[in-house]
């Protein structure tokens, strides 16, 4: 019964005139106070970091080979006014400031106009820009150019012991790196740098690896317009064998000397070097030059250039070294030779030495130099490759009796060369 009671009080009520009539005042409210807060009232807000786009720029690039090498600004602050319901669903991302380059005809700074463009969600007309910052965009536009530029290595790191990294040898594939982009940027790349780092290096090896860009003052550069025809090059790194090597003097016997008899300084006495392991492996000693002692009686302290066998390199720094020569237990003087004769003389030829005597200066050991005689010495001419008339030809001095005495010099003698009288 009170069931029946309740649904008859809430028919009641919705049958009420005066029901529908507060009803309706109360939705008109609601819809009123809807429409009011999201398109009668207005709001301003600043959206910043609006990210600037430009159109354009591949036609300008295409036709007239330029490029915006820089902009004053890669993003802008705009500040909008609309409706509460439009502003609130924008964000910074949504919006850009669009840079329109088909105007652009020659290479140049520009301060260039933009325009902001909305999402298609919102409905432009009920939105106006208030302000923009910055009004302009300052912009660089820049002639293409093109340069190859040959790739340079740095080795960072340490080779095993008894070997050398030849950093300086250091081969590239490619050789030379092509970059396409505004002059601008292009002229201030040095140095295209290959950075090798590797630890107890005893072998030569090759890797691929990134390079960098470089200014004269070895700062590293980074551009964004620059095009490269590679990103990487392949670095070949030699290693070569490290090794001690004597410097000495050839000596040459004779004239009564032997290595025995003299005492030879050379200063440096080792130097360093380095080459490929098979090179080196048969290289203990570098002659700095040869010695006749036949020639010499005496030596003065000489600087010799030191000379390396191919593809072997000093790296002590040594390029010079000085010898110093001294005999030691050898007596010399000269004498007076009047036993000259000739051999080898030709069939139907007659010879005759034009020289009476000679003076030759002979060096012996101190022990028996003292028992040799004029007639000990005696000089024989070589006639074999003698002209018709008088020529001068070379001798041969023996020390008859001494094996090891000698003459010091050379003592060619005149002779007169004839045919033979029937």
């Amino acid at each position: 019964m009170q069931k029946k009671t309740e649904i008859n009080g809430i028919k009641k009520i919705l049958d009420s005139r005066v029901f529908w009539i507060i009803f309706s005042l109360c939705a008109a409210l609601l819809i009123w106070l809807y429409y009011t807060s999201n398109y009668a009232v207005t709001k301003t807000k600043t959206f910043y970091g609006v990210e600037v786009a430009f159109v354009g720029q591949d036609a300008m690039r295409d036709t007239l080979s330029m490029v915006v090498s820089d902009q004053d600004a890669s993003t802008v602050n705009v500040t909008l006014r609309g409706t509460r319901r439009d502003i609130d669903t924008i964000s910074s991302s949504d919006l850009r400031a669009v840079v329109n380059l088909s105007n652009v005809t020659k290479a140049g700074y520009r301060a260039m106009s933009y325009t902001i463009t909305y999402p298609s969600t919102v409905n432009q007309s009920n939105i106006q820009e208030a302000s923009r910052s910055p009004s302009t965009i300052g912009l660089q536009i820049s002639k293409l150019s093109t340069v190859s530029l040959p790739v340079t290595g740095v080795f960072e790191g340490n080779a095993a012991e008894g070997y050398m990294v030849d950093a300086n040898e250091m081969t590239f594939d490619p050789a030379n790196v092509t970059f396409t982009g505004p002059e601008e940027e292009l002229e201030q790349i040095s140095k295209v740098q290959v950075v090798v780092g590797r630890e107890e290096v005893s072998s030569a090896f090759s890797s691929e690896a990134n390079y960098v860009l470089a200014d004269a003052d070895g700062n590293t550069l980074e551009f964004e317009d620059i095009q490269a025809d590679t990103e990487t090059v392949t670095v070949t790194v030699p290693v070569s064998t490290i090794k001690q090597v004597a410097l000495v003097a050839n000596l040459v016997e004779g004239g009564g000397a032997t290595a025995d008899d003299v005492i030879v300084d050379v200063e440096p006495a080792t130097i360093t070097v380095a080459g490929d392991a098979a090179t080196l492996d048969g290289l203990n000693s570098i002659a700095v030059t040869d010695i006749r002692l036949a020639d010499t009686l005496s030596f003065a302290t000489t600087e010799y250039d030191i000379v390396l066998p191919n593809g072997v390199e000093c790296v002590s720094g040594d390029m010079k070294a000085t010898v110093s020569l001294e005999f030691t237990g050898l007596k010399y003087n000269t004498f007076i030779v009047k036993n000259l004769s000739t051999t080898d003389v030709p069939e139907g030829y007659t010879c005759e030495i034009v020289e009476p005597l000679k003076v030759v200066t002979v060096r012996a050991p101190e022990e028996v130099f003292d028992r040799i005689k004029s007639n000990n010495i005696r000089i024989v001419a070589d006639i074999s490759e003698a002209p018709l008339g008088r020529s001068r030809v070379p001798t041969t001095v023996y020390v008859d009796g001494f094996e090891n005495a000698g003459a010091v010099g050379s003592y060619p003698i005149y002779v007169q060369l004839e045919e033979a009288q029937e």
